[in-house]
């Protein structure tokens, strides 16, 4: 029994070379060989080395618009909600594995900045724009129902985009950073929202 079709063995050894050799030192013969599958096969899936990393991407947004929390949920919940057990809300995750290939992209995405356009709107929409969509309507939300001081939000954001990004790099080296010391980070993050 086949565990994980073609295009997916595919995606698995792009996203690991891409994120450990560089997308500009890998060819599709690489990837071929560590999906174990003849290169000329990956045009059945894929038009270029190009599309695999587009591929990549909106695999990453699918993942991220199914964990993420969604402002519709939050934001009702800001009216009732006590404030701690809000921002716990804002602490999503992905299982190991998956965990794993998101903090990939990401690295690959921030390796290509200043490379190519498909790069940098994808970091500007999945982590700058994406917490910033959530972050400010409920921070600005918090503030007029009196639960948190007002705040400087775009300061706030970055603060929380650039934790993101430099714990996916962590992540990929020998300095990893469990679970346990990411909700500590974002803990200490967090209290920078002083309640009123």
């Amino acid at each position: 029994m086949e565990l994980f079709s073609a295009k997916e063995k595919i995606m698995n050894a792009a996203v690991k070379l891409f994120s450990d050799k560089g997308y500009d030192k890998v060819s599709l013969q690489d990837i071929a060989g560590i999906a174990g599958i003849k290169a000329s096969s990956i045009n059945n899936y894929f038009s270029s080395k190009r599309d695999i990393l587009k591929s990549l991407y909106k695999f990453y947004a699918l993942q991220q618009q199914l964990a993420a929390p969604s402002l519709e949920t939050l934001l009702p919940l800001a009216e009732t909600e006590p404030l701690q057990s809000l921002l716990t809300r804002l602490d999503y995750h992905y299982a190991p594995p998956l965990q794993d290939i998101m903090d990939r992209i990401l690295i690959i995405a921030g390796q290509r900045i200043g490379s190519d356009t498909d790069s940098e709107h994808f970091i500007r929409k999945h982590l700058f724009d994406s917490i910033t969509e959530v972050m400010k309507p409920l921070l600005d939300r918090l503030a007029e129902l009196g639960k948190i001081e007002p705040i400087d939000i775009e300061a706030f954001n970055c603060l929380l985009t650039y934790y993101a990004y430099s714990t996916a790099v962590l992540n990929r080296s020998s300095i990893k950073i469990s679970l346990e010391q990411w909700r500590r980070g974002l803990g200490m993050i967090f209290s920078l929202l002083k309640p009123t």
